[in-house]
């Protein structure tokens, strides 16, 4: 893989990770992130009145994970099943969804609202495309003539969804890693013809916005199964350096090539331009932002 991809691959997947974190910390503690997926897709217009097998499509997941998720919410008094099989929101359901949608608008105009005029339209075309796919739902139906308004946050938490999901199922095609695991491993990875990248703890949490604990365990973990190696550091006694393996560094290359091949798959000759590129570091560097920010937000 050469270092033009390798770090196109590690910006998708950092502004992935770092958007979907986001959402969950916005979760009621009883909601899990496909329940509330399935919720903030009723309250869109094409998604009020649905057949659970309609709805598992639009939101790229397994009719049974559906059918199980909206049994849960139906218990809670948040969705109605009609006589003709379509799943609807209560109002109760639509009160909970109005809440939770003020909840999302804020973390996502956190990560927008200073993005210039030309980003948000790079990105707002990068949500077109993703949203056009062949042979969804909005591949029939055009969103280019929709009023700007409609790019809402609950479209943001569709697409967001939608590229985790074809990340992950990518990086479990070729290993066992979860995504997390995998970002470590990528962020070892060189991305410029210098020596090997080596990475401290405190910049792996930092990279990953994760715990310390996290990266103590994972780091033993990816040890065990030869991924990387854990180095002294020289200009710190106490201090150790993370280093991908040879094994790492091909396992890094061959996820890697099956992301840009899926990334490719929805964006085209987008995907290299400098304008996307430009406009997914700033939107890296809000979302970093509006995470610190929804820490301190009194929810």
């Amino acid at each position: 893989m050469d270092y033009a991809k390798a770090h196109i691959v590690t910006l998708w997947c950092a502004v992935i990770a770092k958007a979907t974190r986001g959402v969950t910390k916005l979760l009621p503690k009883q909601m899990s992130p496909l329940q509330f997926r399935l919720l903030a897709q009723l309250t869109l217009p094409e998604s009020e009145h649905i057949r659970p097998v309609r709805a598992a499509r639009l939101l790229v997941l397994k009719p049974a994970d559906v059918d199980e998720a909206a049994g849960v919410l139906a218990d809670q008094g948040l969705l109605d099943v009609c006589e003709d099989g379509c799943i609807e929101l209560t109002r109760t359901g639509r009160e909970r969804a109005a809440r939770l949608a003020e909840r999302l608008n804020v973390f996502f105009s956190l990560c927008v609202d200073d993005l210039s005029e030309e980003e948000r339209a790079v990105l707002a075309d990068l949500l077109r495309r993703a949203f056009s796919m062949p042979g969804s739902y909005y591949a029939r139906r055009s969103l280019t003539d929709e009023a700007p308004e409609t790019f809402d946050a609950r479209r943001g938490l569709a697409a967001t969804a939608m590229l985790h999901y074809a990340v992950q199922t990518a990086i479990k095609k070729e290993t066992s890693l979860s995504f997390t695991d995998f970002r470590f491993l990528l962020e070892l990875y060189p991305k410029r013809r210098t020596a090997a990248r080596m990475l401290r703890a405190r910049d792996m949490v930092a990279f990953l916005r994760t715990g310390r604990a996290y990266v103590t365990t994972a780091s033993v973990r990816l040890e065990e199964q030869g991924y990387l190696v854990r180095v002294p550091d020289e200009r710190d006694a106490r201090g150790i350096l993370f280093k991908l393996t040879p094994q790492g560094m091909l396992c890094v290359q061959d996820v890697a090539e099956d992301l840009y091949a899926v990334l490719v798959s929805m964006f085209g000759e987008a995907l290299e331009e400098r304008a996307v590129q430009r406009a997914l570091k700033h939107l890296l560097e809000l979302e970093d932002a509006a995470l610190d920010a929804l820490a301190e937000l009194p929810w």
